[in-house]
């Protein structure tokens, strides 16, 4: 059961706290002491394969957060009773179905209890009556099903076709007053269709790969893939079963906006950087509301130092409103100047201002994420509210730091990269709580494996994925953060963790260009060509000139779908824009092969032979899990004369 809180102490009750409405959801595995003592390891094993696989994926479907967790169960805490009650009753259908393999006396079941009241938070723990009633309710239910009280019944009556038993007044422990209680039992459940949520296609199938993050929403009709359109649906197969993904209309309610990078007023000696930093900031900021498509950093930094009109920022990046701002800072003042344009009518529909000491710069870009974002989504939930407010360090200067390192890992070259190992160790050393740090101190190892600056590259690799979990540890909702230990993963061929990552930062943050980037070669090694495909024609939408890397990955997907033309056409881009790049040469090669254009293969082909001597012909492609695709690009390769 989940275990009560102690809260006599005198000095807690001292502390400052929140107070808020929530749906409490309390979930208990029957007989657990019996199982552990069964089988220890096979339980541990079995109930974390069961909170990977089923359970939080469902409860971050349904926008609710883990609060705590025991050995047995969980606390969760959901904005919306009805998402709670739709998230407890999927977790036991999906139980039950799994359950169905398994031995009768090895199976995981589940009671869970769920109640809507006050609630304080400290500390990002929750307390109070609200809490307490919804774990004694979880002791009441039935094993396999749920039982609510009567303010939740209240909420979901009508919304949810389920009826619930009344199980009538219940005297709990610690509870003054009786609580009129509900119940669903198991075979209610099972009998109960599926219920679709903001994360699940109407078929019932999970699609948080359908990837539908960055096309955006014009309220009116007409145009591009980026405007609120119904363009054709971008489907992707499942990563790790046999289920299809539903289709999904790209850019349903949506809405595209595109955040030009703040000018710098005065700035000197370099300074901008702060400013591109905090225009980065909101950006990622923005993009971790699943209401709004955000362009990425990359699509946008092409304006900066300029000032187009709106209307040609909103035709050429296709997003109906822009963000503009400017920053002036000084040693005891940081000035903001921010608004918003519609760009379909070059009408300012927001504007602010803003005047801060260099203190208070976190809650001055706090507020200027959440008012954008409040005029775009009016819909958006208090808890990507919460999601979106990046935890701020103790320290100005670490902040400061973080930035110049950033600035410097963007130039890619070896210099800058041993300058800004410096900046982000400095920023660890002042706040050793600001997860940031340690993300850019992984980052600066991944790029020095990467980029062939070490002659360690095992153990360079290992330090990445490293501060990667230390990053994590501090800030989990920071996709950031599990971004960088996929991409380190990828490198150490563990697809599988991979994957798990990946999903974690795309839930967090839907507009990451990057994580798309790192999906693409994960789906690719693991067989999933047209997953491959469609993540890599994201990103070209979130980044018209697209990463090098990301070009001839998408090429190779594109040669192994038999899609020749395709293909051609991105790798020319990419030899076109990085004529030294090894690789985008070998595929363009095989490309034109495969596409018939033969004369164009075999110039290619001796291009490659003369510019690039060392084309490892034998291991290229060994990545690929699939022999039959290994084989396909191997044919590919000898038709171009490779």
């Amino acid at each position: 059961m989940i275990k009560l809180p102690d809260r006599s102490d005198p000095m807690t009750a001292e502390k400052r706290v929140e107070r808020r409405l929530a749906a409490i959801v309390a979930v208990d595995v029957v007989g657990y002491s019996r199982l552990m003592g069964a089988d220890e390891v096979g339980t541990l094993r079995a109930l974390g394969a069961q909170r990977r696989e089923l359970v939080d994926p469902t409860i971050a479907a349904r926008r609710g957060r883990i609060v705590k967790t025991t050995g047995d169960g969980l606390l969760v805490e959901f904005p919306s009773a009805v998402e709670a009650v739709a998230c407890a009753i999927s977790i036991q259908q999906r139980i039950a179905l799994r359950n169905k393999g398994v031995a009768q006396d090895k199976r995981l079941i589940f009671r869970i209890g769920i109640n809507v009241g006050d609630i304080i938070s400290e500390g990002g723990d929750i307390f109070g009556d609200g809490v307490n009633v919804a774990a004694r309710l979880e002791s009441l239910c039935e094993p396999g099903g749920l039982c609510i009280s009567r303010a939740v019944r209240d909420q979901v009556r009508d919304k949810l076709p389920v009826t619930f038993d009344d199980l009538g007044e219940q005297q709990v422990k610690n509870i003054v007053r009786p609580v009129r209680a509900f119940g669903l039992s198991a075979e209610a459940i099972t009998a109960t269709p599926e219920l679709p949520s903001q994360e699940t296609a109407p078929g019932g199938r999970s699609r948080l790969w359908v990837i539908p993050v960055l096309i955006a929403v014009i309220l009116a009709a007409g145009g591009a893939t980026w405007w609120i359109v119904r363009a054709p649906p971008l489907v992707v197969t499942q990563p790790f079963g046999p289920t299809a993904i539903s289709p999904l209309p790209i850019g349903a309610a949506r809405a595209s906006v595109a955040v030009v990078p703040f000018e710098a007023l005065g700035a000197e000696g370099g300074s901008d950087y702060f400013t591109d930093g905090l225009t980065e900031d909101i950006i990622s900021a923005l993009g971790r509301f699943r209401d709004l498509s955000v362009m990425s950093q990359g699509a946008v930094f092409a304006y900066k130092g300029k000032h187009p009109p709106p209307m040609e920022v909103g035709r050429n990046l296709k997003v109906r409103y822009i963000v503009e701002g400017s920053i002036r800072r000084g040693p005891e003042r940081i000035r903001v100047s921010v608004s918003l344009t519609d760009t379909n009518r070059s009408a300012v529909l927001w504007s602010e201002k803003y005047e801060a000491e260099p203190k208070d710069i976190f809650a001055v870009q706090d507020q200027i994420t959440r008012q954008i974002s409040g005029a775009l989504a009016a819909r958006i939930t208090n808890l990507e509210l919460v999601r979106s407010a990046a935890k701020p360090p103790s320290s100005l200067e670490a902040y400061d730091l973080v930035l110049r390192g950033r600035d410097l890992l963007h130039r890619l070259v070896r210099s800058g990269n041993a300058e800004a190992r410096t900046l982000f160790e400095q920023a660890i050393t002042l706040d050793q709580g600001y997860a940031p740090g340690y993300i850019g101190l992984g980052r600066v190892n991944l790029n020095s494996v990467t980029q062939g600056w070490t002659q360690f590259p095992g153990e360079t690799l290992e330090r990445a994925g490293s501060l990667a979990q230390k990053a994590i540890e501090l800030d989990n909702l920071n996709g950031a953060a599990h971004a960088l230990l996929g991409n380190v993963a990828v490198h150490f061929g563990d697809y599988d963790r991979a994957l798990d990552e990946l999903k974690r930062a795309i839930d967090l943050n839907g507009s990451d260009a990057e994580s798309y980037a790192v999906l693409i070669p994960v789906l690719l090694y693991r067989g999933d060509i047209a997953g491959a495909i469609a993540a890599g024609e994201l990103v070209e939408r979130f980044q018209p000139n697209a990463p090098v890397g990301t070009q001839f990955n998408l090429g190779l997907a594109y040669v192994l779908a038999d899609r020749a033309a395709d293909a051609v056409r991105v790798l020319e881009r990419s030899v076109e824009q990085n004529p030294a790049h090894m690789y985008s040469n070998v595929m363009l090669a095989a490309a034109y092969a495969v596409a018939g254009r033969r004369q164009e293969a075999e110039r290619q082909a001796d291009r490659v032979r003369q510019h690039f001597p060392t084309f490892p012909r034998e291991t290229f492609g060994s990545a690929l899990r699939d022999s039959e695709l290994r084989t396909k690009l191997d044919q590919a390769l000898r038709k171009a004369g490779l």
